[in-house]
């Protein structure tokens, strides 16, 4: 229980530095939390939301090096509301 709620404080966390990384802020943090999404999905992946989860570490490595792309936005918004989800429901 308190390990599900701790993977649902690192998603909001994770969506909160993915968007700072627009700034150019927390980039070694962005590296570090896109390597534990990738190892996290990895971990879940027979759900369809790790296979999600993928794809979003995927651009959240690629927005820590510069490559922000317009609906990396997108992804955000689905690891905050993933980790929310989380927090209120376990």
């Amino acid at each position: 229980m308190i390990l599900f709620k701790f993977l649902g404080f690192l998603d909001i966390v994770s969506a909160l530095v993915i968007l700072v990384l627009k700034f150019g802020f927390f980039v070694d943090l962005g590296i570090l939390l896109s390597i534990y999404l990738a190892i996290k999905s990895i971990i879940f992946i027979k759900d369809a939301a790790s296979i999600i989860d993928l794809v979003t570490a995927v651009f959240f490595f690629l927005a820590a090096f510069g490559y922000y792309f317009s609906f990396t936005w997108i992804f955000a918004i689905w690891l905050l509301q993933k980790g929310l989800f989380t927090l209120i429901y376990n």
